[in-house]
């Protein structure tokens, strides 16, 4: 049925005043402001100014904000997105965000609360001085080949399995436990997945023996959000590195350096280990895990200068998981890459090598004993360590 324009809809409302120009009583919209008077008169020039003066100041002509840029650093705090790892219940995806980023937080290690703190006591009171020559032959060099300042980091190293530490119950102790958890993580690594090295490095056939480190450095004093200073940290060759945060300080307490060479701030997490993953990992995993150059910084600490007067200087001990020094490191394949006859070799490297990663690719044998060598006197802020070692 049609309708014409002037026959309304059935049960439509005919509102009054519907044409246009009219407002009806039950309008939504304002109703136009009343004519103006003509016996008005216009307000007087200087109120008018006045007024109209007050009207640019708050509305036309607000105060402009300025937006203000830092300057350009390379530093970036990433502690919101530090992967987090429990040795209770590990998964893949974890791992694997580990991995992508060489450093990690993980919980469910089992350590003690109170374990880390006694083992700093002790090893507060160990006079470092006399140790310069041991420290160096841990190491594997020779003191009257380094000529280095005995107040160049590190402070102390010992090696686990050797008597240097038997004077020390609760550092040995604590460096024990620390070598389980950090052996347990070689072997999440070590599964499939796609993740890690795709076998177990340490396995009886495989004849390669696990070297644990005791790593002690003196936190200095200095501004918190600054990084440490280009040089002035020595390194050493390791599979993975496991520092305790729970003596530090509230927000970002530690500093770690990325493979691409940027300085990170992570922070702590309650209870948890920072867990680094070294160049040894990133060689036997084909490339496939980032690693972190050096140790972890710990961030200093308000006028911990260690000078007289001062407050004394703090410690941080870091446990590596590394390697005898005659030992060559390697690409190790995947067990399911790795045929009677090889022939999945050069899947694997080209799966590796078209990743996109620059950084990302297999390497040529090297002997660790000269390349911690290199490690330790270089600067890690110079270049990548491997790239010498890259295919």
């Amino acid at each position: 049925m049609a309708y014409s324009p002037s026959t309304p809809s059935p049960g439509a409302a005919f509102a009054v005043g519907s044409f246009p120009g009219a407002i009806s009583e039950d309008s939504v919209f304002p109703r136009p402001p009343p004519p103006t008077p003509k016996g008005h008169m216009p307000l007087p020039a200087i109120a008018d100014a006045a007024l109209t003066a007050l009207f640019d100041r708050m509305v036309l002509s607000p105060p402009v904000p300025v937006l203000r840029l830092g300057a350009p650093s390379r530093l970036t705090i990433r502690s919101s997105a530090i992967p987090l790892v429990s040795l209770d219940s590990p998964d893949l995806a974890s791992l694997r965000a580990a991995g992508d980023v060489g450093y990690f937080h993980l919980v469910g290690h089992g350590i003690p609360s109170q374990l880390p703190s006694s083992a700093l006591a002790e090893l507060s009171r160990v006079d470092a001085s006399a140790m310069r020559a041991s420290i160096l032959s841990t190491l594997g060099f020779s003191a009257e080949a380094e000529g280095v300042d005995a107040g160049v980091e590190p402070v102390m190293v010992f090696d686990v399995d050797e008597l240097g530490m038997d004077a020390l119950p609760a550092a040995l102790e604590y460096a024990r436990l620390m070598r389980e958890v950090g052996m347990q993580v070689v072997g999440l690594f070590s599964g499939s997945g796609g993740v890690g090295f795709g076998e177990k490095p340490f396995a009886e056939e495989g004849g390669r023996k696990a070297r644990c480190l005791v790593w002690v450095s003196k936190v200095g004093s200095g501004e918190p959000a600054v990084p440490p200073a280009a040089g002035d940290a020595k390194a050493y060759p390791y599979v993975l590195g496991l520092h305790c945060e729970w003596e530090q300080e509230a927000g970002a307490s530690s500093w770690v350096m990325d493979d691409s060479g940027e300085w990170r701030a992570v922070g702590a997490s309650e209870g948890a280990l920072l867990v680094t993953i070294g160049d040894i990992a990133q060689v036997w995993s084909n490339g496939k895990l980032k690693k972190v150059r050096g140790m972890v910084r710990p961030t200093p600490a308000p006028g911990s200068d260690g000078e007289e007067g001062g407050e004394p200087a703090r410690l941080s001990i870091t446990v590596l998981i590394t390697l005898p020094l005659d030992s060559v490191v390697s690409p190790l394949l995947p067990l399911s890459g790795a045929g009677e006859e090889g022939g999945d070799v050069e899947k694997e490297e080209k799966e590796v090598s078209e990743d996109g990663d620059e950084n990302v690719g297999s390497f040529r044998p090297f002997s660790l004993e000269s390349y911690a060598w290199g490690l330790h006197h270089d600067q890690l802020e110079s270049k990548d360590p491997l790239a010498p070692y890259r295919i």
